[in-house]
């Protein structure tokens, strides 16, 4: 069986705790990250740690899903965000989308590290974020604007 854990005050990076990454508008659905995915999110901590430098503080709309609420919430099956692997960063509107995924890509060259995918997104009320996410191995680079 895997270990899970369910403290949601533990710190993933300075300026991120687990609470943040497991919360959901589904408090019924199980959403506890087991310590594998754990330090899948605190790699992607490490990223947005750039951000937060940059910008000051962010807030984040997704991160950890477990199956149940990734269904749930019309998440894909392939979803980084299963893994703990992915965030999506709420946005005041396009620019600042552009601002994050600038420092993103930047952190990208100055540590010469590389992410999985970067997508500024829109949905169809005309709300904005960057979805973001880095995995262990395998990255694949990809970047794009998604329309909902």
């Amino acid at each position: 069986m895997t270990e899970v854990t369910s403290n949601n005050k533990m710190q993933l990076s300075e300026h991120f705790s687990l609470g943040e990454f497991t919360k959901s508008s589904y408090p019924e659905v199980y959403n506890i990250p087991s310590h594998v995915v754990i330090e899948n999110m605190k790699r992607v901590c490490g990223w947005l740690e750039a951000i937060r430098q940059a910008q000051g503080p962010i807030v984040i709309n997704s991160g950890y899903r477990s199956p149940q609420l990734n269904k749930r919430v019309g998440g894909v099956n392939t979803s980084n965000h299963l893994t703990g692997c992915a965030v999506d960063i709420r946005c005041s509107g396009i620019e600042q989308a552009i601002e994050y995924a600038a420092i993103l890509i930047g952190y990208a060259r100055e540590s010469q590290q590389d992410y999985d995918e970067l997508f500024i997104e829109k949905n169809r009320y005309g709300r904005c974020w960057v979805h973001f996410a880095v995995r262990p191995k395998d990255n694949r680079r990809k970047v794009g604007f998604l329309n909902g």
